[in-house]
């Protein structure tokens, strides 16, 4: 981008001031770059008290002097300070698109939606800023309260709801789906030994304040090590919808000092684009007791706290809280697409999950279906996309168990650029659209679900996590349900706490795969079971974190070749006493803190972990692992 002299950008400043009579000069509120345009909300408010008239009319005068900028050659900042710590009730979100170089400082004010819709949309643009601003919702997009009762099947759960959460017929047709989640209120956690994933199917009001809940499932069907539901359990009920920031095909996005207290869906929520997205001091976590309530909220975001999809580059996240997610609370990943037809050398047929994230130019990389392991790389010379009706069945069969594509009749048919042997149902991603170079630093993690690293060259440091209902931190493929690559590769784990982490009750289940406080593996298709023939996560450095209390293995490797795990400090596992179903998937018995499966080139050395009643080794190496290339030295079982 051509950055103009300071002299001329003031010129065109204050050609804008003459256009444009809510120019202000900044006020001396917020520091801004030299020759920026600057804009006060308090000139838009002021004759328009509707906050959606007033934020829409504030836009366009922006998006007009974006343009008129442009079209002179002349480009500048532009900022829009909002009122110092006003309030602003919305009802419609604010669209920001085609912006380059434009920062909204909100001055500590809030912006309180008051539908279950999204509040910030971010498209197209370049070097975007959010800085000092909070989001909330009201009416609260989730609810809460106490079992009262259920039936013997546990299938129909009464609940009393807590005061000032929502009960009304408008916010209970809501809930179709989502988390029923048995929660502790002292920690604002969920409850040890509760299964972390049950889901309503619809909500019936009974009386005042007083709801009956239908699960899709028993909240007793009890599996290894899951405790049953007893009335005066304390539950959180939400159901995902739209997100709250949604940043589409953008670059360098930065959200500073951002405070996002509630969402219907995710809170921040990134699609394709370049990426290179910031966090920095954000929090994201339960906002303040609504009025009328006598409780704390139990829920910040309705699914994942953030979320980056295909973005060319990854985010950095440094400083940040995320509490209480009801799903993941970072999850950066690509797609699969899988092989319906060869139509010829070097050409092949793909069926997208959705239609994004793959394009002519990428670095790919395939994988086998069978065992996972890697066909090769090359580059995608060529793609188009067309209608291919008459591959609906077979389509249909390539996503059978898994998470459904949106595209069922699309195919994009493709040029490699070396003839690589793909069979059908072997899969495709592209390594130029999966978060390369992730970095998440000094942040904190409390009662979350995963922080889930799938991209290459990226580092997860220095950080706090702390009661998180499922695997706090994860990294490797998953080419079964979600189809969400990619494997790790180039991936630093190092210097992060945990404490009491795993409290949900589906990882010790028999069928679970997915094992440890850190876990590097992947997640297999229905009906696999054991380690795959594949060493797919490649370059993996554990180091100096430190694990207490964990209700699980604390550090869990698979299917890797390259990985170090060293000068880690382990407490006390399996802290429940047994590891109930935990390994039974891969005919495993846990008796370590460290385990490492179907691996090669691994060095495992200078660990300190302490004995328990499970744990009665410090490391356990399994045969599938190659022989003579697992290196064990200097662990010290205290």
């Amino acid at each position: 981008m051509h950055i103009p002299s300071r002299r001329r950008a003031m010129t065109l400043a204050s050609s804008f001031a003459a256009a444009f009579p809510f120019l202000t000069s900044g006020r001396g509120r917020a520091q801004v770059k030299p020759g920026a345009v600057v804009f006060e909300m308090a000139d838009f408010t002021k004759n328009v008290p509707d906050p959606d008239a007033a934020f829409a009319n504030a836009l366009a005068v922006i998006a007009k002097a974006t343009g008129d900028a442009n079209k002179a050659g002349k480009p500048v900042p532009i900022v829009l300070n909002l009122e110092n710590n006003a309030t602003y009730k919305i009802k419609r979100p604010l669209p920001l698109r085609q912006l380059s170089t434009f920062e909204l400082v909100g001055n500590g004010a809030r912006l309180v939606n008051t539908t279950l819709g999204s509040t910030l949309l971010i498209s197209g643009c370049s070097h975007v800023t959010i800085r000092d601003l909070s989001i909330d919702y009201d009416p609260l997009p989730f609810t809460q309260g106490t079992i009262t009762a259920f039936d013997h099947t546990a299938l129909q759960i009464m609940v009393r709801v807590d005061p000032g959460y929502p009960d009304d017929a408008k916010f209970l047709a809501t809930i179709t789906d989502g988390f029923f989640m048995v929660m502790d209120r002292r920690i604002r956690a969920l409850k040890a030994g509760a299964r972390d994933f049950l889901s309503p199917s619809h909500i019936e009001w009974v009386g005042e304040k007083l709801i009956k809940v239908h699960l899709q499932w028993s909240a007793n069907d009890l599996g290894p090590g899951q405790l049953p539901v007893a009335v005066g359990d304390v539950v959180a009920i939400a159901n995902g919808s739209a997100h709250a920031i949604v940043v589409d095909d953008s670059a360098s996005t930065a959200f500073i000092g951002l405070k996002l207290l509630a969402s219907p869906g995710m809170g921040i929520l990134e699609n394709p684009g370049p990426g290179g997205t910031m966090l920095q001091n954000v929090s994201i976590v339960p906002g303040p007791r609504p009025a009328g309530a006598t409780t704390d909220r139990l829920v910040s975001t309705n699914s994942d706290g953030s979320h980056f999809i295909t973005v060319e580059r990854g985010p950095t996240i440094q400083d940040c809280t995320f509490s209480n997610t009801c799903d993941d609370a970072v999850n950066v990943h690509g797609f699969y697409y899988f092989v319906v037809q060869k139509t010829g050398p070097r050409h092949y047929l793909l069926s997208p999950k959705w239609d994004v994230g793959l394009m002519a130019g990428d670095l790919i990389e395939t994988c086998e279906a069978g065992t996972f392991r890697s066909l090769g790389r090359t580059k995608m010379v060529q793609l188009t996309k067309r209608k291919a009706p008459e591959l609906k069945a077979q389509i249909a069969q390539i996503w059978k168990n898994k998470s459904p594509t949106t595209r069922p009749d699309t195919v994009y048919d493709v040029e490699l650029q070396e003839d690589l042997p793909l069979k059908i149902a072997d899969a495709v991603t592209s390594l130029s659209r999966i978060g390369s170079g992730t970095a998440i630093r000094r942040c904190s993690f409390h009662a979350c679900g995963h922080v889930v690293v799938k991209s290459p060259n990226s580092i997860v440091e220095n950080n706090q996590f702390s009661y998180s209902s499922t695997i706090p931190l994860q990294a490797g493929s998953d080419i079964g349900f979600w189809s969400e690559p990619g494997f790790a590769e180039n991936l630093t784990l190092r210097n992060n706490r945990f404490t009491h982490c795993i409290t949900g009750a589906n990882e010790v289940s028999d069928g679970s795969s997915a094992l440890g406080t850190i876990y590097i593996g992947m997640s297999l298709p229905q009906g696999a079971k054991g380690f795959q023939n594949s060493f797919q996560n490649r370059n993996v450095t554990i180091q100096g974190n430190q694990i207490d209390d964990s209700y699980n293995y604390a550090i869990f490797v698979s299917n890797a070749d390259g990985v170090r795990i060293i000068d880690n400090v382990i407490g006390q596992t399996f802290i429940r006493g047994s590891a109930f179903g935990a390994g039974k998937f891969y005919g495993a018995t846990p008796n370590s803190a460290i385990f490492i499966g179907r691996s090669q080139n691994a060095e495992i050395s200078n660990n300190t972990v302490a004995r328990g009643r499970v744990t009665k080794t410090a490391v356990a190496v399994d045969r599938t692992c190659v022989k003579g290339s697992i290196h064990i030295g200097r662990n010290v079982l205290a």
